[in-house]
């Protein structure tokens, strides 16, 4: 009688071990870990981390500040800071990162204008506020950059027709907070940026109502047709923050949008 030749994956080489759990995600290599000894060895591999830290964390080998500490340490860093926001970090940190590399060199004035990160403690208390929570592609961005000093020119683009001017800043969660609407037409609506010269904000939506998605981003302006004076109509410009904001800084990047005398127009 032959003897059994029962394959078993662990009793693979090495190499091939690997090359599988490369297209394994983070969360199943972990689980991965506690199979056995073996695989809890091959699953701590750097360059399986370093991959992983690249495609989430958008890290480089000059990001490990600490050459002594593995990638899978470096990648459960970030992740307790930013493990909330997994999904949306990398595409995010990719829009700002790109905005700020070609305001610098375009626009360097509006890179001084940008504030730092807000706190996750910060964000925790403006949901209390207002008494709603702010979607998760916000917060991230938030966390990334508190939006701008209110300056002119702002920001999120420069408008100028005839004798009319527009100039919107990309408002800090603070001051974005203290605008949080509740009126009828605009119930549960969070101003996202605002224009000294015309009091015209975007709004970001953050309960399905009157009409609109949660997460819709729009311009609202007052029906002058309808019976009821609250009844509003709405330019969407997002369906998402991320939508709206990645969209932006592609056409400001793409020179879709141009720079004429220190200002995105």
């Amino acid at each position: 009688m032959a003897a059994s030749t029962e394959l078993r994956l662990d009793h693979l080489p090495s190499d091939p071990l690997l090359l599988i759990l490369s297209f394994v995600d983070f969360r199943d290599l972990f689980h991965c870990s506690f199979v056995n000894k073996r695989l809890n060895e091959l699953t701590g591999h750097n360059p399986l981390w370093k991959s992983l830290c690249s495609q989430y964390w958008l890290l480089t080998e000059s990001d490990r500040v600490d050459s002594t500490l593995s990638w899978q340490n470096v990648f459960k860093q970030y992740y307790l800071d930013w493990g909330r926001y997994i999904q949306h970090y990398a595409v995010l940190k990719k829009a700002w990162d790109n905005l700020k590399a070609f305001l610098s060199q375009r626009c360097p004035r509006m890179i001084a204008s940008l504030k730092d990160g807000a706190k996750e403690e910060e964000l925790d208390s403006i949901e209390t506020q207002i008494g709603f929570k702010l979607p998760n592609d916000y917060r991230c961005s938030y966390r990334l950059h508190n939006g701008q000093k209110l300056v002119v020119p702002g920001l999120m683009g420069s408008m100028t027709l005839s004798n009319h001017y527009r100039s919107e800043d990309l408002l800090d969660v603070e001051t974005a907070a203290g605008g949080f609407q509740q009126r009828k037409g605009m119930k549960q609506c969070l101003p996202l940026t605002f224009c000294f010269h015309t009091g015209l904000s975007q709004y970001l939506s953050l309960e399905a109502t009157e009409g609109r998605n949660l997460s819709d981003i729009f311009y609202h302006c007052p029906d002058q047709m309808a019976q009821d004076p609250s009844a509003i109509d709405m330019f969407i410009t997002g369906t998402s923050f991320t939508d709206w904001f990645t969209t932006y800084v592609n056409n400001v990047v793409t020179g879709e949008y141009p720079i004429i005398r220190d200002q995105i127009f």
